[in-house]
């Protein structure tokens, strides 16, 4: 078997045994024998056919860190300190860097907690300051590791939660609507207009602005894993919101009122400029207008200069996370014929040294 062969064999393993987590040891405690030692003989299974440095330790005294460690290594580290891994498998490799890193400095191989915390890699082990520097940096540095793949990835909310994600995959999360004179479709689902028995919003942020809507539908709609007795919940983030709103509030008069009937006009956005700006805020880049900046930000100056720069920046930004790349490719919005890009070649390149 090939040394790749090999790696795509362990993986599996891996993605086998990564449901199975421990929190520490005192949790051992509390839970019955016969449970306890289900868990060790499930572990012990686990490990038996990988390939790993250390396979045969059984204490940290004996854990052996060099660049030959993998994520079964990773994972046996947390074991021998009774803690679980508590992030996706793509920031295995990140971490596994941080412990060779913190080994090269003198680190005791103790680790208390290894989770993700508000979108970073958070590694509780030793106070001393150098090494505590070590962990800062590597926690910056998972703030540009997709949690869902390991490639490039940025800062990303969605339903209340903040993670990171590549362009990619984060439109995969995000969702889609489309519609017909027939009905429409969320997420590979179809729905009938006329089984819609209502609709209500909820979670209004602190711009007026509502991050749910709420679609009901009658008894005998067939259930799927996003309608959940009879009631489907759509997030504002998700592709095609605002036109769906705008299709409500223009024929569904019943289900007309102040806020849906505020999406029945959209604009060009200046930054990635698809039709997509409904409410001072663009549903393809998901970026505020300058007016809309302003409305949050009201200690911002105002003036031609600003607006300008605002702009510029977001366009480079929006090209460095591959928008541009992927809307081209999905269409899911029209593009302003007029649209001005507002920076050069030299400026693009220079953004990547900030």
């Amino acid at each position: 078997m090939s040394k790749n062969e090999h790696k795509e064999e362990d993986e599996n393993l891996m993605d086998d045994f990564y449901p199975i987590t421990e929190n520490n040891t005192a949790e051992i405690d509390r839970l019955p024998y016969q449970i306890y030692y289900k868990e060790k003989s499930q572990k012990e299974d686990f490990y038996k056919d990988a390939d790993f440095v250390n396979k045969n330790c059984e204490s940290l005294d004996d854990f052996i860190i060099n660049d030959d460690i993998n994520a079964f290594d990773l994972r046996k580290l947390a074991d021998l300190n009774g803690i679980g891994l508590q992030i996706s498998k793509a920031w295995y490799p990140l971490t596994i860097k941080l412990i060779q890193k913190l080994h090269d400095n003198g680190w005791d191989k103790r680790v208390y907690c290894i989770k993700s915390k508000y979108a970073s890699l958070e590694f509780y082990a030793s106070n001393e300051d150098h090494l505590r520097e070590i962990i800062r940096d590597y926690g910056y540095r998972s703030q540009t590791v997709c949690e869902t793949c390991g490639e490039n990835g940025e800062m990303r909310s969605y339903s209340g939660w903040d993670y990171i994600d590549c362009r990619k995959h984060y439109l995969e999360k995000r969702g889609k609507i489309t519609i017909d004179s027939e009905g429409f479709c969320y997420n590979d689902f179809y729905y009938y207009w006329n089984t819609i028995t209502d609709r209500s919003f909820e979670d209004l942020d602190f711009n007026g602005k509502y991050r749910i809507l709420i679609i009901e539908f009658k008894k005998d709609t067939a259930e799927n894993e996003d309608l959940i007795y009879g009631k489907l919940y759509i997030s504002k983030n998700a592709i095609g919101f605002g036109n769906f709103l705008s299709y409500l509030s223009k024929n569904f008069f019943r289900l007309a009122n102040s806020y849906v009937t505020k999406f029945e006009n959209v604009e060009f956005c200046e930054i990635c400029g698809y039709k997509a700006v409904y409410l001072d805020e663009c549903e393809c880049c998901e970026n505020y207008t300058r007016e809309g900046y302003l409305k949050t930000w009201r200690n911002e100056e105002n003036s031609e200069e600003k607006k300008f720069q605002y702009i510029k920046d977001r366009q480079i930004s929006w090209i460095k996370d591959e928008g541009e790349i992927y809307e081209t490719k999905q269409k899911n919005y029209i593009k302003n014929p007029d649209y001005k890009v507002l920076f050069n070649e030299d400026e693009l390149n220079k953004w990547d040294l900030n």
